[in-house]
């Protein structure tokens, strides 16, 4: 295994572990970092529920857990994928891939645009 990979590895490991920690939290204590965005506007933004999501996921809760956030719900898995590779590539001094960077955009670019759907037909 090489040193990229072990780095790679254990950045994902802090990542899990940290979210966890913040479930456990969330679930025992009710206490969960409020989105800014939402406090500032009063609108979702394209991220809104996440949170809620992964701990209806935890549950084995999937129904609950796509009225969440449906975009990121059906999308997560992807982007999960995408962002491994990434961090991979920033460990192993690599320059991102081209269709690695092209995915990113496009997933941005398709959340921002869930946002605003999300906004204007209040789902």
């Amino acid at each position: 295994m090489t040193k990229a990979v072990r780095k790679t590895i254990r950045d994902i490991a802090i990542i899990i572990l940290a979210g966890f920690i913040y479930y456990l939290i969330n679930r025992f204590t009710g206490f969960g970092i409020p989105c800014a965005f939402r406090v500032a506007t009063g609108l979702p933004c394209p991220s809104c529920g996440i949170s809620h999501m992964f701990i209806h996921l935890a549950s084995f809760d999937f129904q609950s857990a796509f009225y969440d956030n449906q975009f990121i719900f059906i999308t997560w898995p992807f982007l999960m994928i995408s962002v491994i590779y990434s961090i991979y590539e920033i460990e192993a001094n690599r320059d991102f891939s081209k269709m690695n960077l092209i995915f990113l955009c496009v997933y941005a670019t398709a959340l921002l645009i869930f946002g605003v759907l999300r906004i204007i037909y209040s789902f």
